[in-house]
């Protein structure tokens, strides 16, 4: 049975720890390219042992409720979160997707691969215009380019097998 954590010595320890983790999301967010509230609002659900509502999302953050609307339809559009229904509230509740494996898949599929597909597609747009009129020295770059993309196939074809 593994070891329960600890519980923080402090009321202040606590609120640093919480402070960490959600800095911890949205940092994830910023370079998933999602907005910061969108990471904020994970990190609380996350952090959250109960679901939470979307004013319990704007009274914690400090946000408005329409941000949190957008933020939780964000998560609920990559799978990172789904809905949890309160017997005892009339009001929607959310908590964390907690299958690692959908979770990866889905924001593979939303964000990391399209992200990388656009990438691709740009750099053979200008890899094509660069060997038509480019400078010789910008056209060994591409080659340079192109010999480092075929070497790291295999970690793209990886990737691609977690998103099925």
């Amino acid at each position: 049975m593994p070891a329960r954590p600890k519980a923080p010595a402090s009321s202040a320890a606590a609120a640093e720890q919480e402070r960490a983790i959600l800095s911890f999301w949205v940092h994830v967010s910023d370079l998933l390219g999602y907005p910061r509230s969108v990471g904020q609002i994970f990190g609380l659900i996350f952090l959250s042992e109960n679901p939470l509502s979307a004013d319990d999302l704007v009274r914690r953050l400090g946000i408005s409720r329409s941000g949190a609307g957008q933020g939780l339809k964000a998560l609920q559009d990559i799978g990172a979160i789904k809905s949890a229904h309160q017997l005892t509230s009339r009001k929607e509740h959310f908590q964390m997707q907690t299958d690692l494996g959908v979770l990866v898949k889905l924001l593979l599929n939303a964000r990391v691969l399209p992200k990388l597909e656009e990438l691709s597609q740009q750099r053979k747009t200008l890899d094509l215009a660069i060997r038509e009129n480019g400078p010789a020295h910008l056209v060994q770059r591409f080659d340079q380019l192109d010999r480092w993309r075929g070497k790291t196939a295999p970690l793209l074809e990886l990737l691609k097998t977690f998103s099925r």
